[in-house]
């Protein structure tokens, strides 16, 4: 191996170290966990602004849909006062008490 080999390698070799600490330094930038979080809560922030424009205009075309949907739910969070409001009110099976079953002990022989 010659000289100008050995200082070719070593340019290729400085060349090659150069370059990896480019793509260290971008990779460091690009995973900076203060970074992800706000592309992370971008993301998030678009796609509920989507969700609530798409389902606001499904409202708009829709809105019997919609109000079935409310009264429903109304009627799960509110069930019992409802059902209170018009008299129907659901019985509870009793179950017996520990002293309705209770059977007298057997005397022994004494």
């Amino acid at each position: 191996m010659t000289a100008t080999d050995v200082t070719l390698a070593e340019a290729r070799v400085a060349e090659a170290r150069r370059r990896l600490d480019g793509t260290v330094g971008r990779l460091q930038s690009e995973l900076e966990p203060r970074r992800l979080a706000r592309v992370a809560l971008a993301e998030v922030s678009g796609s509920g602004e989507r969700a609530v424009r798409v389902g606001t205009e499904v409202a708009r075309r829709n809105p019997g849909v919609v109000a079935g949907g409310a009264s429903l739910l109304a009627a799960l969070v509110v069930g019992r006062q409802i059902a209170r409001l018009f008299g129907t009110k659901k019985r509870q099976k009793r179950l017996p008490s520990p002293e309705d079953i209770a059977q007298p002990a057997e005397r022994t022989g004494s």
